[in-house]
């Protein structure tokens, strides 16, 4: 079996508003909400080109504990896990004591994403 196509399921807490409108990015991208895991491990991609992405990520902390009812699984490809765990391990550099880092750090992503004017990712170019 190839080890490329291996995946892991990973669960993130959103808010109803946050799922919603990130239900609603996946359709204009094109992707539909069979794509939300594609989606986001773009949207994770172009999140750590940011050079200040590890500040960005107190985002996904930011929101209500209380407000975190709807859960979503990804997929994600082990590259893409790797590139998680490897901003997980920059994050907790810096904040040695930041709390649900891998959580957090995917609502930043999200995020981040909507509110990038005209960022989809994956969208085609007109």
């Amino acid at each position: 079996m190839n080890t490329n196509r291996k995946s892991k399921k990973i669960t993130v807490r959103f808010s109803k508003r946050l799922k919603s409108e990130m239900q609603t990015a996946l359709i204009k991208s094109g992707y539909g909400l069979h794509g939300k895991s594609r989606w986001l491990k773009e949207a994770i991609t172009v999140f750590l080109l940011k050079p200040n992405f590890v500040d960005y990520v107190e985002h996904g902390i930011n929101i209500n504990q209380a407000e975190l009812s709807e859960v979503e699984a990804f997929y994600f490809d082990l590259d893409t896990i790797q590139l998680v765990k490897d901003a997980f391990i920059q994050v907790r550099v810096k904040y040695p004591l930041f709390e649900g880092v891998q959580s957090s750090f995917l609502r930043a992503a999200v995020v981040w994403s909507l509110m990038e004017k005209d960022f989809f990712p994956g969208k085609k170019s007109l």
